[in-house]
């Protein structure tokens, strides 16, 4: 009966140690592209859109961001698009307007567990840039749409949240549009099926068990 027990527990660990394996294994990665869709409220095309503007002696340029390498389960800091600002407007003249943007994010799921699969997440949001020069000027950004979103993709859950901006530095350094991103995996199906074995073994011996000493 030892013998049996033994064997049962066996694999129940081994039922365990395969879900835990299989959840490493997985991985995905993200891309994202971003367009102005307006500058001061006018809206521009859709064919004429791109990620530059230029507002009197002031360029914005709107950055996609491409990540690699993250695992299942995590969580991960992340960033969406970096922004980037110049101008040769000297003080006291000042360039001030406003600018509207849409950013895809697209999330792949590289498979095992689930199947690779693919999915996109569209945010929105308004940029305003009050008195650009080469001396100062702030730079703010409102989000217009939905910020988070949660769902299955590929066998992998996925949640995220996108609240964070850092404002760039005029004629120096990029700021960029982030949040946070989960990603936690459910076991394979066979691993389902070892562990289920494995729980049932081990009350199949208990049963046996108490009806022997009865």
């Amino acid at each position: 009966m030892k013998m049996k027990r033994l064997a049962t527990l066996l694999s129940l660990a081994a039922a365990v140690s395969l879900s835990v394996s299989g959840r490493a294994k997985a991985d995905y990665s993200y891309s994202t592209g971003i367009l102005i869709t307006s500058v001061n409220g006018v809206p521009i095309p859709i064919v004429s859109q791109t990620n530059t503007a230029t507002v009197g002696g002031t360029t914005v340029t709107l950055l996609p961001i491409t990540r690699a390498g993250f695992t299942v389960p995590s969580t991960n800091t992340l960033n969406i698009g970096d922004i980037m600002v110049t101008t040769t407007t000297v003080s006291p003249a000042a360039d001030t307007f406003t600018i509207g943007y849409i950013d895809g994010l697209r999330l792949v799921n590289n498979g095992s567990p689930g199947i690779p699969a693919t999915g996109t997440f569209f945010l929105t949001g308004t940029l305003t840039f009050n008195g650009i020069n080469t001396l100062s000027g702030t730079i703010t950004n409102v989000y217009t749409g939905a910020t988070s979103a949660q769902g299955p993709l590929g066998g992998v859950t996925f949640s995220g949240a996108v609240t964070n901006f850092t404002g760039p530095t005029v004629n120096g350094g990029n700021g960029n549009f982030g949040g946070i991103i989960n990603a936690s995996a459910v076991p394979e199906p066979v691993s389902i099926l070892m562990l289920g074995m494995g729980l049932g073994g081990v009350g199949l011996v208990g049963f046996r068990k108490r009806r022997a000493q009865a």
